[in-house]
């Protein structure tokens, strides 16, 4: 039992790898489109909609990517200032 459990956590660490992480970055951005620029926005139906866009286009996934992390550590302010290039076109709250 003890080979086993180091063994399901390794596979486990390799699947989250193979499947990306666009999830916890969608949620990111739209979390952060809530708390900075729209508070009435559904974060789960941005969520939803930021990752359909993520699945069929890998470009968008990237840029989903990048925004997450450039507005994560930011205030609202220097988001705006800092992560214009780099949210531009992120689909999510429409």
């Amino acid at each position: 039992m003890r080979r086993t459990a180091p063994g399901l956590l390794f596979a486990a660490l390799i699947l989250l790898g193979l499947t990306g992480c666009s999830t916890s970055e969608c949620r990111v951005y739209c979390n952060r489109y809530q708390q900075c620029i729209e508070d009435d926005i559904e974060v789960d139906a941005c969520t939803d909609r930021c990752e359909a866009a993520s699945e069929a286009d890998r470009d968008h996934e990237s840029k989903v990517e990048e925004c997450a992390s450039c507005v994560d550590t930011r205030t609202c302010a220097a988001s705006f200032d800092d992560c214009v290039d780099d949210c531009l076109g992120v689909q999510g709250p429409l």
